[in-house]
């Protein structure tokens, strides 16, 4: 009964933070509140429905919905708890207390006062009895903690170098997730272009094959050219039957990637989103071992901006408060408390009512069996695998940003090409229709219908090549950026 209050509750802040995103900084679902079921139209329809997406608002929507960032966010949350208790421990504490006691009758409640001291079996004088079986006391007391050694100080150093790594972990899903959500983006679009491809291939060879039939029942080609033309269509219709499937999938892979139902019918423009390649620069590339300036300055780039590097560096800077605050766990130690006790019925022949006590207490550690030592030596070992790390993460990011460039670079070139040879196929295409209405082609005993057939399948084969190469580069671009670092601030 209680979860569908919580699951009302999560719908309602993502559906609060969508309406938002005409706004420049969309409103993100509290961290302690995450949203439980990835929203659909159900929740979104307002602002998805009748719609088509452009890639900016798709990059906004994921980082509001986006799983990984919310498990992100979540590690913070809890890394800002840890931070909050190391705080806690300079901070004085205050308590109190009451306790009602209840006295035995027959034994706790009698004192004797003896007139003889040389006789105490037997007892002379008056009996007093304690009328107060039942007590209550009231007390209250104060800690202060005297960090005279420091250890507190360093505890809470480094437990907000950890957050800060924990931010900076949000800064490298952030970074992650927008270059996943534009790779999904481009593959969604490319799907899209293909499809369009498919149908136009479809259309191309059902007007062939009609006009084939025409030109059979009039005797002017043989049974082949229909067989042909109608073995163009089959291949074209599979053709498209997967173009289409794609597209689908893809679209459904984009919503998974963003963090919204799988199932949601969303529509996606390539407004904003697709760039054309520019001219490769001349100092691009120079020899083999030299990538050139551009290059350089790209590197530079990721080495300063990469979440990864930032985060290494502050884990590094943790570990080392770690070995300081391990070597500080032999110093003394220095404690004050101050208490007071409140009796208002205490019993006893000189009850006291008002009681009160301090305390500094200084605790001095001589030998702690090795427990120092072992702590110290552990923390040296933390601190030599963060800084095998940092080497690591330094390497993996300058292949990150090699592989990227190159990648963006191929694709650049990639583009030329299948633009020439687009242009090419085009005419070839045209021509051979130019030849196929004379009735005539470019080689004596060879079907029209024949050339036709193989100039309209270079052709789209040449169209699908420069869809390909063209998304291919667009989504190289997003990988140079995320290798770079540059989405790690994006909002």
């Amino acid at each position: 009964m209680r979860t569908v209050p919580r699951l009302a509750c999560g719908l309602l802040v993502c559906f609060g933070a969508v309406q938002s995103f005409a706004q420049k900084n969309p409103q993100l679902p509290k961290s302690d509140r995450p949203i439980e079921v990835s929203p659909g139209l159900e929740t979104l329809g307002s602002y998805l429905r009748g719609r088509t997406l452009t890639i900016d608002q798709a990059v906004r929507l994921s980082l509001v919905t986006n799983h990984a960032l919310a498990l992100a966010r979540a590690y913070l949350l809890s890394a800002q708890g840890r931070t909050a208790e190391a705080y806690a421990a300079l901070n004085p504490t205050v308590g109190g207390a009451i306790d009602v006691i209840r006295l035995n009758d027959s034994v706790s409640n009698k004192t004797l006062i003896v007139d003889d001291p040389q006789n105490f079996n037997k007892p002379i004088g008056a009996e007093i009895v304690n009328e107060n079986v039942q007590q209550q006391l009231f007390s209250v007391g104060a800690q202060v903690p005297v960090d005279i050694s420091g250890t507190l100080r360093v505890a809470t150093q480094q437990a907000k170098l950890q957050e800060i790594a924990y931010r900076t972990d949000i800064d490298r899903t952030r970074n992650q997730i927008v270059s996943d959500v534009k790779a999904a983006f481009y593959d969604a679009l490319r799907a899209k272009a293909l499809q369009l491809v498919a149908e136009e291939n479809l259309k191309n060879t059902q007007d062939r094959l009609k006009d084939a039939q025409s030109k059979l029942q009039a005797q002017v080609v043989t049974k082949f050219d229909v067989l042909r033309a109608q073995t163009d269509v089959a291949a074209a219709q599979q053709n498209l039957i997967v173009a289409k499937n794609t597209a689908q999938t893809d679209l459904a892979i984009l919503n998974l990637v963003m963090g919204i139902k799988v199932t949601t019918a969303i529509q996606i423009t390539e407004d904003g989103a697709v760039a054309q390649p520019g001219p490769l620069p001349e100092n691009a590339m120079q020899t083999e071992g030299d990538l050139g300036p551009e290059f350089d300055a790209d590197l530079q780039e990721a080495l300063t901006k990469r979440p990864e590097i930032i985060e290494a560096t502050t884990n590094i800077e943790a570990a080392q408060k770690g070995i300081t605050l391990a070597r500080r766990s032999l110093m003394p130690q220095m404690n004050l408390s101050w208490g007071y006790l409140y009796a208002p019925n205490a019993g006893g022949s000189n009850p006291l009512v008002h009681t009160w006590e301090g305390q500094a207490i200084l605790t001095v550690p001589f030998y702690d069996g090795g427990l120092a030592r072992g702590r110290r030596i552990e923390a040296q070992g933390v601190l030599a695998g963060f800084q095998v790390e940092k080497r690591q993460t330094v390497d993996q990011v300058t292949l990150d940003a090699e592989q990227a460039y190159l990648s963006m670079n191929e694709a650049r070139l990639r583009v030329d090409v299948a633009n020439q040879t687009l242009t090419q196929a085009q005419a070839a295409f045209d021509l051979a229709k130019v030849r196929y209405t004379a009735g005539v082609s470019a080689h004596a005993g060879i079907s029209p219908l024949l050339e036709l057939s193989d100039a309209q399948s270079a052709l789209t084969l040449a169209e699908s090549n420069q869809v390909n190469a063209l998304y291919d580069f667009n989504s190289a671009k997003a990988r140079l950026d995320r290798a770079l670092g540059r989405f790690a601030d994006q909002s």
